[in-house]
């Protein structure tokens, strides 16, 4: 009988730290869909990453200079060619594109206000030359002005928008299902756990430490170590405004991760003093 009980104490033991491998993996998986439904499935992440990345400081400067480049081939101060933009303004723009990427019908914005404003700008320039603009120097002022405002609209547009829109719709169609599904089946590896250390609830408890401890190593893992593989930073992505939005995105996902490390740790110190404790208060 005293073999018999030891043999299934032994199975119990057994069975309780498969599960609580099989919970530290659901654990994971479950940070998996968190990250995902808090970066790319959300707006204000995005939105979050354009101004932490300082998107608008980097695009505003490599586009002024553009423009002034093309006021000096065309003859035009660098005022009347960059008189129409400000950071804040890229800033906003920017922010708009990404509203566009959320909304529910995608929009697309082709900025024309900006061919307007500097053609504006530079017709009235030409007046107060005393030129007046009409055949070809019209048509060559209206092309300028055209190349501005598709440049700007590059800039001020999210990159890969259709790609991104498509991926953003089919996560947001998985993502609560692979939520309640990965939720259940943790919490019923968990209650199995439980159920099969009930005579032995120190077991139950220190499976449930390893559990989150697992867990916690893995987001660490997934969070720290291969972020530095992908090499974002040696990568060589031109305009620099676009390359420091990315490495900013990219680096939010994996920091999402940190985070839910430092969850599960909190919890498996704060669940392991508790059985500390019982463990104490017993003897």
């Amino acid at each position: 009988l005293e073999k018999s009980n030891v043999k299934k104490k032994r199975g119990s033991v057994v069975w309780a730290l498969g599960l609580s491998w099989l919970s530290t993996l659901l654990l994971a998986i479950l940070a998996i869909f968190l990250m995902l439904l808090t970066t790319i499935c959300s707006e204000g992440f995005m939105r979050k990453q354009v101004t932490r990345s300082s998107f608008a400081d980097y695009a505003y400067s490599y586009l002024y200079d553009n423009y002034v480049s093309y006021g000096a081939s065309t003859g035009f101060d660098a005022d009347v060619m960059t008189g129409f933009m400000s950071v804040d303004q890229v800033e906003s723009d920017m922010q708009d594109a990404v509203a566009g990427l959320y909304a529910k019908t995608l929009t697309y914005y082709t900025r024309d206000n900006i061919a307007e404003a500097v053609y504006n700008a530079m017709e009235q320039a030409t007046a107060d030359r005393g030129i007046t603009l009409e055949g070809d120097t019209k048509t060559a002022v209206e092309t300028v002005a055209e190349a501005v405002r598709m440049e700007y609209a590059s800039y001020t547009a999210v990159p890969l928008v259709s790609q991104l829109r498509t991926l953003v719709q089919k996560l947001q169609k998985v993502m609560v299902i692979g939520l309640v599904v990965s939720a259940v089946l943790l919490c019923a590896a968990v209650v199995s756990m439980l159920h099969i250390s009930r005579k032995d609830a120190r077991l139950g408890a220190r499976c449930l430490v390893y559990a989150l401890g697992g867990a916690a190593v893995v987001c660490l893992v997934l969070g720290v170590g291969v972020k530095p593989m992908i090499g974002l930073t040696r990568l060589g992505i031109d305009p620099p405004a676009l390359k420091n939005l990315l490495i900013a995105y990219v680096g939010g996902l994996f920091g999402r991760f940190v985070v839910m490390a430092v969850i599960y740790f909190v919890l498996a110190i704060v669940l392991g003093v508790l059985v500390s404790r019982h463990k104490k208060h017993r003897a």
